[in-house]
């Protein structure tokens, strides 16, 4: 990405005297942003545009060129990039529309284009985008129109779009922000240079603090997971904007965990995993940049609000606490400094009431603030300004600004009002300080800089535990072998390699085994067809619980026969499963499924009809830590039900976090060959008296694709 951010000289094929042109615009805006490497205008129409020599071909111009900017008719696009690829230029940037997007025709010529790049060693962002930014350099390769603007304010924040449009519209929103933007890259079919990887250059440029991304989806799923630990690893934060979050696995939805873990589930399961802050839309997108934008981050939960009327205060406290922010009530000795700065009838609590008189008392309002910015009571500020126009609002900016400047911790300003307060509104954006303009958006600024700042105290790269090659082997070959998902007791054989509890049972071939099994395990017993053709065994009529005698097993083999022939009269039918009978516990179900482009994701939840109905379930990719497992057993809404209530015991806990764990590291011995794994019910026994699963199929990918 360097040779397409960092050129020397561009060279604009089809380069325009007409301003108003896209090929026009795209010069005009390099000349009035003051790029500082060469521009070589190409177009035998002109010997010059704007006092830049024009040349008639590309092959004519005497000097090396790093990058052409190609805004031509599609049809013509592969012509100019065989020129440039001769010529010895190799990146290009085509913002031509009329390929993939418009149908055939246009894919064929996509595909020629990517056909010639390639031959030339060369690399290609779009077509059909609006181009990049390297604004520091002055590299306005675009020509949307947020950039007649009269200058760009650069600072250290990135954006990478898939969307052209989107991407210079949250540019043009973060610039009336006041948020300073280096990089903006928009990669529109993607026919060659992906979204991902411009992520992967802003993330290591040393310049850049905070990135936002737009996304419709991503095609380099590893490449991107090692893009987001390195953000990690280096303190800067993602904002994505994810769009196109529709459940597509449920096309697939051959088990429960498939049905609950489309796209849009693993999408958010690894952007929470990973820190990954999620905007909704472009407000978000342009809040939280604000908010990174100082680099400041919460030691913890506390937040102090200062505000001029109490009823702002109450709304900030009661959205904050929404956040998962405390508002603590100040201790007596710090009430105490601040009733000396404010006016009597303030409240020098928590919201701290300074009320509007404190504006005119001089420097009393920024003590205020230094008072609380000092304490230890507090890790964070949001302060409300109300009313306050001209000169004053200006002061009160001022003040705001230098408080915020001489702390460590984050100060965000809510300032609910219109345009009368402006001199204050550009003094702090001219400082970086966060400015909303509603209570909600504040509070929920401070929420997100609370969870990053604890992603980053927590985070550590996960790693899964040794492989055991020979178990390795075993499951891949299983799987490879499967045109079909296993059937249950394939699936516990393979579970029981990795140690998990599943129940004691055995394949009878006939009624005559069946009793045998039956005598020799004990009553009661359960009864199941075994058939890879028929997976949801209930709705065959394939399940027979509480058998307490031979006689009843010799009935229902018989019946079970029947019904699973009825059913589905193709059907492979092995036989009938005779399974122990467990206790009566908790159930859950545990999962995995595998997305095309993040992996492999785990999923718990609890069972029966919270899977049906409620499906109260939580998501986390794979390989799982100790301590994912034990905070997926906490983010069910129904985790109480774990705990104990209305005298019921707690669970066996550790025998959960147990079983999740082998799963997980299942996943990784299984890899890509693996689809699904539906766990399902599992009975969770009370403390200390562990977990049995009684189901599970298990689903290779060529069963599938």
């Amino acid at each position: 990405m360097q040779y397409f951010m960092e050129p020397t000289g561009v060279a604009i094929i089809g380069a325009s005297q007409d301003f108003k042109s896209i090929n026009g615009k795209i010069l005009k805006y390099l000349l009035k942003h003051n790029y500082l490497g060469k521009i070589y205008p190409v177009n035998p129409k002109y010997k010059e545009i704007g006092g830049i020599t024009c040349y008639p071909t590309v092959d004519a111009i005497p000097e090396q060129v790093d990058l052409a900017l190609i805004a031509v008719a599609a049809a013509r696009v592969p012509s100019i990039l065989r020129d440039c690829g001769a010529k010895g230029i190799k990146r290009a940037v085509i913002f031509s529309s009329g390929f993939a997007e418009t149908g055939a025709e246009g894919k064929e010529i996509q595909a020629e284009t990517l056909k010639i790049a390639q031959e030339f060693g060369m690399r290609l962002i779009g077509p059909n985008c609006l181009g990049i930014l390297n604004v520091s350099s002055g590299l306005i390769a675009s020509f949307s129109a947020s950039m007649e603007m009269d200058s760009i304010k650069s600072g250290s924040v990135a954006l990478v779009s898939q969307s052209g449009a989107v991407g210079f519209m949250l540019f043009n929103l973060l610039q009336e922000a006041g948020v300073g933007v280096n990089y903006v890259i928009t990669t529109g079919n993607e026919v060659d240079a992906t979204a991902g990887e411009g992520l992967a250059y802003v993330v290591e440029n040393p310049s850049t603090r905070v990135i936002l991304t737009y996304l419709e989806g991503l095609r380099d799923g590893e490449s991107f997971k090692r893009t987001a630990e390195k953000a990690a690893e280096a303190g800067k934060p993602i904002v994505a904007l994810k769009v196109g979050n529709s459940a597509s696995g449920q096309k697939a939805a051959a088990t429960h965990t498939a049905a609950l873990t489309g796209s849009g589930a693993a999408y958010n399961s690894y952007f929470d995993k990973m820190g990954i802050l999620q905007a909704k839309d472009s407000d978000d997108v342009i809040d939280l940049a604000q908010a990174f934008l100082p680099g400041k981050l919460p030691q913890g939960a506390k937040i102090g609000i200062v505000t001029m009327s109490g009823g702002v205060g109450i709304l900030l406290a009661d959205r904050s606490e929404e956040w998962g922010l405390q508002v603590p009530e100040l201790s007596e000795a710090l009430q105490e400094e601040v009733r000396k700065v404010i006016p009597a009838f303030g409240c020098a609590q928590n919201p701290v009431d300074v009320t509007a008189q404190s504006l005119n008392q001089g420097e009393e309002f920024k003590k205020c603030l230094n008072i609380l910015l000092a304490s230890d009571e507090l890790d964070m500020l949001i302060v409300a300004i109300t009313m306050a126009t001209g000169k004053m609002a200006e002061k009160i900016g001022l003040d705001i600004a230098e408080a915020a400047l001489g702390t460590e911790k984050p100060v965000v300003v809510c300032w609910s009002v219109g345009q009368v307060a402006k001199p204050g509104f550009d003094v702090l954006k001219n400082a970086e300080v966060p400015l909303y303009h509603s209570p909600a958006r504040a509070a929920k600024a401070m929420g997100a800089l609370y969870r990053y700042a604890n992603f980053q105290r927590n985070w550590r790269k996960p790693q899964a535990e040794e492989i055991d090659q020979v178990r390795q082997a075993k499951i891949q070959l299983a799987l490879k072998e499967s045109s079909k998902a296993l059937t249950e007791h394939a699936t516990k054989e393979i579970l029981a390699l990795y140690g998990l509890p599943v129940t004691k049972e055995f394949v009878a071939k006939s009624a005559e085994e069946a009793v045998v099994i039956a005598e020799k395990m004990g009553y009661p017993v359960v009864m199941k067809i075994d058939s890879p053709d028929i997976l949801h065994k209930t709705e065959a009529g394939g399940v027979a619980v509480n058998i307490n005698s031979a006689q009843e097993v010799e009935a229902k083999f018989k019946e079970i026969m029947e019904k699973g022939i009825i059913y589905n009269p193709q059907a492979k039918i092995n036989g009938i499963l005779m399974q122990e009978q467990v206790p009566q516990g908790v159930e859950v179900i545990i999962g995995l499924q595998r997305d095309p482009v993040l992996g492999t994701q785990i999923m718990f939840g609890l069972g029966g009809i919270f899977v049906e109905v409620l499906k109260d379930v939580v998501l986390k990719p794979v390989p799982l830590s100790r301590e994912d497992s034990q905070e997926m057993l906490k983010e069910i809404k129904g985790a109480a039900l774990l705990n104990g209530v209305r005298g019921r015991p707690a669970v066996d806990k550790e025998a959960l976090v147990e079983i999740l764990l082998g799963v997980s590291q299942l996943a990784v011995e299984a890899g890509e060959d693996l689809l699904s794994l539906d766990i399902n019910p599992v009975t969770v026994l009370p403390q200390g008296k562990g977990a049995k699963i009684l189901d599970g199929v298990l689903v290779s990918l060529s069963d599938h694709w």
